[in-house]
C-alpha cells in the first residue's frame, strides 16, 4: 500500500519522494515529498478474524525558498498535482482503483501550509490522509 502511494507521488514532476519522517536536516533536495505515519488505530472485535485498521499518513511537501521565485505557487501546485495523481479519473475517490485492498482513502484535514522558521530553508505543505483497510494478523506492509 505504501509503495502504491509512493508510486503515485512520483508522478509529481521535480519532487524527490521519500518514505520516512521529515526533518529539516534530511531535506537536502530543493523539492521533496516525505510520506510519514501520523496516527494508527484499530478495531479488533476478536483475535481470530481480520480486523479494521485506520492508518493516517502525512505527506510533507517542501519547496526550497531560495531556489524558486514563486514558492507559494510551487507549493499550491504540488498539492494540486498530488490530488490529481491520487484521484483523477476515479469513479469513487474514497476507494481508488489503484488501492484494491483499501476500504476508504480520504484526505481528512485541510491542507496546512507552514511558514518556515528563520533557520529553515523550505516552505512546507502537509496533507493528512486516512486509509482504512482490513488486516489479518501477521500481515505486514
Amino acid at each position: 500500500m505504501i509503495n502504491a502511494i509512493i508510486t503515485r507521488l512520483e508522478a509529481v514532476d521535480g519532487f524527490d519522494v521519500r518514505e520516512g519522517f521529515y526533518t529539516q536536516s534530511s531535506a537536502s533536495k530543493s523539492k521533496f515529498i516525505f510520506v510519514q505515519p501520523h496516527q494508527d488505530s484499530a478495531e479488533i472485535p476478536s483475535g481470530n478474524n481480520p480486523y479494521k485498521d485506520d492508518l493516517r499518513l502525512q505527506l510533507v511537501v517542501g519547496v526550497k525558498l531560495t531556489s524558486t521565485a514563486k514558492p507559494t505557487a510551487e507549493l499550491i501546485n504540488a498539492v494540486r498535482q498530488i490530488r490529481e495523481a491520487f484521484f483523477k479519473g476515479e469513479r469513487n475517490p474514497a476507494k481508488p482503483s489503484w488501492l484494491a485492498s483499501v476500504i476508504s482513502f480520504t484526505e481528512v484535514e485541510p491542507c496546512k501550509y507552514i511558514m518556515p522558521e528563520v533557520h529553515e530553508k523550505h516552505g512546507l505543505a502537509v496533507i493528512t490522509l486516512s486509509i482504512t483497510q482490513t488486516v489479518k494478523f501477521g500481515d505486514l506492509l
